[in-house]
């Protein structure tokens, strides 16, 4: 029997226990439909790569050195909405070139980047066009922390921005910033329509 039909199973028997404990038998039931099932496993991820696929990503290593992606190129580029991506407590190295970028949410609105280290790169984590949840990120020696250029909404929170150029850039959007420490930056928030 696989998990689902556990999972299906013990959900139909306990509607059956509640309904013979509240005297009555219960006429239909809701037959399980695997096409509308969620499959709670998260998706492990060893490398950069395009995310265009709703879920939960976790990162299961560290990158070094970019990852060999192109200098215009995303390590970790989001493209579907309702994603998390989970950097593991790992860290995204890039090469400190300009033009580059740790993790990019491009156009996905209800995006989570969490628990992730991002150096050298030109933005650690830059936001486009869609919205994201920055949680407990460690940005340090990028040129930007985070950015958010013509997002829909941002909010970054518990997270640690230290020495970068910029913390956290906010370009034609409002984001809101809450529990981060700053240290080291050469400009803590700069924010312009």
């Amino acid at each position: 029997m696989t998990f689902r039909e556990v999972r299906t199973l013990v959900v139909l028997l306990a509607a059956f226990g509640l309904a013979v404990g509240a005297g009555g038998v219960p006429t239909t039931a809701t037959p399980f439909d695997a096409a509308t099932a969620t499959d709670a496993t998260p998706t492990e991820i060893g490398s950069c790569t395009t995310i265009d696929e709703p879920g939960t990503y976790v990162l299961t290593t560290d990158i070094e050195n970019a990852g060999e992606t192109a200098i215009s190129q995303p390590c970790m580029k989001i493209t579907a909405d309702n994603v998390t991506f989970d950097g593991g407590g790992h860290t995204i190295g890039g090469r400190g070139e300009s033009h580059t970028k740790g993790v990019a949410v491009a156009d996905a609105e209800g995006v989570t980047v969490t628990n992730v280290s991002v150096t050298d790169w030109h933005s650690g984590v830059l936001v486009t066009g869609g919205s994201a949840t920055v949680r407990n990120v460690s940005t340090f020696s990028n040129a930007y922390g985070v950015r958010l250029e013509n997002a829909t909404g941002g909010t970054v929170e518990d997270s640690t921005i230290s020495d970068n150029l910029v913390g956290v850039s906010a370009i034609g959007v409002d984001v809101s910033l809450s529990n981060n420490e700053f240290s080291g930056n050469e400009i803590r928030v700069q924010r312009a329509d």
